[in-house]
């Protein structure tokens, strides 16, 4: 079985380093490549097609992550599978997400809990978002 390969791309090293740690504990996964926000992104521009998942934190200082995300699909390739990853449960909203090209999203607090689910859901070509996203959609509507 092939080894799967992730991107990260979180400004907060220490996050990063304890995600790392479990992809490659869990998954025995490989991580071709991370970088702190979008301006260290063309050190791993060639390696995004390689990626089986990319992650991606949705608040970040120079641009945030549904605006890379909408950018990386356009320049490379509308199949990239990218995972949001936040702890900013009330301000995500599932249309907004599909809509800049996310596959599914993983809030950082329960990574450990959702991993399997949404790498699952999204590898075999569907979405994983949780309820609180969907929920969070459908309230919104309501009003």
């Amino acid at each position: 079985m092939k080894k799967l390969k992730f991107i990260i791309i979180d400004e907060n090293l220490e996050f990063r380093n304890a995600f790392k740690a479990f992809l490659l504990d869990q998954y025995d996964a490989v991580i071709i490549g991370e970088a702190s926000n979008a301006k260290d992104l063309p050190q791993i521009k060639g390696i995004i097609r390689m990626a089986d998942i990319i992650f991606i934190d949705l608040m970040m200082t120079n641009k945030s992550g549904i605006a890379l995300a909408k950018e990386l699909l356009w320049f490379y390739h509308h199949s990239l599978k990218i995972i949001a990853i936040t702890m900013q449960v009330e301000k995500v909203y599932l249309i907004t997400l599909i809509e800049a090209g996310f596959k599914g999203c993983i809030f950082k607090n329960e990574l450990p809990l959702h991993c399997d689910k949404a790498l699952y859901s999204v590898l075999s070509g569907g979405f994983y978002f949780p309820d609180e996203i969907q929920f969070g959609y459908v309230n919104r509507l309501e009003y």
